[in-house]
């Protein structure tokens, strides 16, 4: 008698425990396949690039803006280029064309109408570039700062795009945007076309200054390590 009452209770135990783990089992796989409606969406991320001809070129769905919104479907990705601007000028419009838009990273590709135009020293584009990063900072938005310029041995390449006389003022650009990346903890792209050197060569450059569609994926990949840390760093905030 006593053997079949243990015996019965050890079957009543067994009987609730896997019911209880098939109840469990159903509320897990509820959640897993539960409408997407039902399901808590990450809220898209906003990414301004700010930038000149090089953020514009490329053409419709060739901008390396537009490479980017291939690779970061979930992501809002605005071009805000203008063929010619100059860091001054991308200053000027900072607060418009950047703040006004609440972005939570801006990618400032601006310094080569500076260099090709040369009418302005190093410490003036320095305070456009220091102001509008700084601007960034204090509203709380991640900055890359995607560059032309950067660490480069000239006599080794095989074609410079421009002349000898340009290459100190490109490796002091290089040094002043490292220096404000340094101080303001920006995200630094520097040689953002070197995947496609030399200029105007290949199947990659629409011209000998603006890669075209396909450059601009090289340029965009460059770009997108750098701008995932970023991504990373305001979801943090």
């Amino acid at each position: 008698m006593l053997f079949t009452s243990a015996r019965f209770w050890y079957i009543k135990v067994s009987m609730l425990l896997r019911v209880k783990v098939l109840i469990f089992c159903v509320v897990v796989l509820a959640g897993l396949v539960a409408p997407a409606g039902c399901r808590k969406q990450r809220q898209s991320r906003t990414i301004v690039c700010l930038g000149d001809s090089l953020t514009t070129c490329g053409e419709l769905n060739g901008r390396y803006s537009d490479w980017l919104a291939e690779w970061l479907p979930n992501e809002i990705i605005v071009n805000k280029g203008v063929n010619h601007d100059t860091l001054a000028d991308g200053r000027a419009r900072f607060e418009r064309d950047v703040l006004d838009l609440k972005p939570d990273v801006v990618i400032i590709e601006l310094g080569g109408s500076d260099f090709w135009q040369m009418k302005r020293d190093i410490s003036q584009l320095k305070a456009d570039l220091e102001d509008m990063a700084a601007r960034a900072k204090q509203a709380a938005i991640e900055v890359v700062i995607a560059s032309c310029f950067g660490q480069r041995d000239y006599l080794l390449e095989e074609k410079v795009e421009f002349g000898p006389q340009r290459y100190g003022f490109a490796e002091s650009i290089w040094h002043m945007e490292e220096e404000i990346c340094k101080k303001y903890g920006c995200f630094y792209v520097p040689n953002m076309q070197i995947d496609i050197k030399p200029n105007g060569t290949g199947p990659y450059w629409a011209d000998r200054i603006h890669p075209n569609k396909q450059g601009n994926r090289f340029v965009a990949k460059g770009i997108l390590k750098e701008l995932k840390k970023a991504l990373r760093a305001s979801a943090k905030k």
